[in-house]
């Protein structure tokens, strides 16, 4: 089935496509040969299967393996992302399909005496919209000498149903988090067959921003991605080391993900017979996942299996891949989801809120994010979501990993781009995932251009995509005279500002995330 929509405003804008050309020779999968198509200096492979289709009886189970095929499959054109609402925005995703476990791999075309890093790139989109067709998948960092892998994973209610019959014929007994199980699919994909394309399988980083960051860092601690990379990079990361909903069981005020599948339907089977449009129209998947009612969606969950327990406490304990990390987040983390997300218009409407939403420590977080009157409401719920979503959890994390000696390395990105638009009337902070903009050389995550670009920003962009790269190839982002970016050690706090000026910093947000663990602290207490 295919479907036309327009995607959600936090992805990527188009790229005009180049002239393709097919490569020279097929390249040798498990499944097959595939041949692929040159696109100026990057050889692109697209539209590859990682996985069989998740259709029918397939639809919420685990993914299985690809089926193989004969002679040579073209690999020209990008498979249909998943399953996915519609929303306003950049319109990179016109149509989607259930058959989407499908993957890309843009490799330089230039030969090389050695064998390539490989930056694998995880598509953010909340969770529920997003795929591998994103134009910044790619193409342009393979041009400097890496190899890039995305792939597309279920999303929404088809990623992260959970539901007591799903656990009854799962042999792990529990349901939900397909869409990670998906991705780690694509990472054993990758690790069997990524030496065909001039790649060390046991040189490569995983990356992601939004949910893409998140992603990563679940698969840190999933002990179904043990052993299966060698970095992580994580932008824009939000909900890891933070209030988690569980399958099973009500915590931190969020109802148990299973009591939401039921809602959805008692009978799996008929479920599983709903044409894709109706189950995300019955879904209601919202835009407006920040400031809701519920704060429930068809996210990952803690379901004793994929995630084993909370993240914030597999953190704490250790319990995680101890491979070299660098992480981040904007400064303005909060103001696309406020401009965008439903309104609160009063007060004690703002107020009620934070106190659903924290319970064993509402007054602290009241009296923390406390809006003096109507129009203060926007600045305070932007100080809330940057903290509660993304700051907190992203110190959080810094810290655990720092704490086992495992190399670590912090960033703000802080640079104010002339093409970035006003968002709530204010364009004083760089938004949600909008370094990935000058890695990427992409128009994002909302509609700017890279035409107006300062030399400030082109020369930001050139330290970040080396930044990046050498971390990818070696675990440390340091070199070619670079400004240093310090190793993050807890008891400093230690980061990268990458702004108009790139400098290193210490006690990042300090005050405002001291107070955020104190509150969580105390919400763990009162949660079971």
């Amino acid at each position: 089935m295919r479907t036309r929509l327009v995607p959600l405003f936090l992805l990527l804008a188009p790229v005009a496509d180049a002239q393709v050309v097919h490569s020279p020779e097929p390249v040798p999968l498990r499944t097959g040969l595939v041949v692929g198509a040159r696109e100026g200096a990057v050889v692109a492979f697209l539209g590859i299967p990682y996985a069989a289709p998740p259709v029918g009886r397939l639809r919420w189970r685990p993914p299985q393996p690809p089926a193989p095929w004969t002679g040579v499959r073209s690999a020209t054109a990008s498979g249909l992302p998943c399953p996915q609402p519609r929303f306003g925005g950049a319109p990179f995703v016109t149509a989607w399909s259930e058959d989407c476990l499908t993957l890309n791999v843009w490799v330089p075309a230039a030969p090389s005496a050695a064998p390539r890093p490989v930056l694998v790139s995880i598509p953010g989109g909340g969770f529920f919209a997003g795929g591998a067709n994103d134009p910044a998948g790619g193409r342009a960092l393979a041009e400097h000498g890496v190899v890039v892998v995305s792939f597309n994973y279920r999303l929404g209610v088809f990623g992260f149903l959970a539901h007591p019959q799903l656990a009854g014929e799962s042999p792990s007994g529990t349901s939900g988090n397909y869409g990670l199980m998906d991705q780690v699919m694509a990472l054993q994909w990758i690790r069997d067959n990524i030496a065909a394309f001039g790649v060390d399988p046991k040189n490569f980083t995983i990356s992601g921003s939004s949910a893409g960051g998140s992603s990563a860092l679940y698969l840190m601690l999933s002990p179904l991605a043990r052993g299966l990379f060698s970095r992580v990079i994580a932008q824009s990361a939000a909900l890891v080391a933070a209030p988690l909903a569980h399958v099973r069981e009500s915590r931190y005020g969020l109802p148990a993900q299973e009591q939401q599948g039921l809602r959805l339907g008692a009978d799996i089977a008929a479920l599983r017979a709903l044409p894709a449009e109706e189950l995300l129209t019955r879904a209601r998947t919202r835009v407006d996942v920040v400031l809701g009612d519920s704060g429930i969606g068809y996210w990952p969950a803690v379901d004793g299996h994929v995630l084993p327990d909370e993240p914030w406490r597999l953190f704490a304990l250790g319990r995680f891949a101890r491979v070299p990390l660098l992480l981040g987040t904007t400064d303005g983390e909060g103001v696309v989801f406020v401009a965008f997300g439903r309104a609160l218009h009063t007060v004690d409407e703002w107020e009620r809120f934070l106190m659903a939403r924290h319970p064993g420590a509402a007054q602290v977080v009241v009296a923390r994010y406390r809006a003096g009157g109507a129009g203060e409401i926007r600045e305070a719920a932007v100080r809330w979501v940057n903290d509660w979503w993304f700051h907190g959890s992203t110190r959080a994390v810094a810290r655990a990993v720092a704490a086992t000696g495992t190399p670590t390395f912090l960033y703000s990105f802080t640079r104010v781009s002339p093409g970035q638009p006003a968002m709530g009337g204010r364009r004083d902070r760089a938004p949600h995932s909008m370094e990935m903009a000058y890695l990427f050389d992409a128009p994002i995550p909302l509609p700017t251009t890279l035409e107006r670009f300062e030399d400030a920003d082109r020369a930001l962009a050139r330290a970040i995509k080396g930044y990046w790269l050498q971390f990818a190839a070696t675990g440390d982002p340091n070199g070619d005279g670079r400004p240093h970016w310090p190793r993050f050690l807890q008891s400093g706090d230690q980061h990268l500002e990458l702004g108009s000026v790139i400098r290193a910093g210490a006690g990042l947000h300090r005050e405002a995330l001291d107070a955020y663990d104190a509150a969580f602290a105390m919400m763990r207490k009162r949660s079971p």
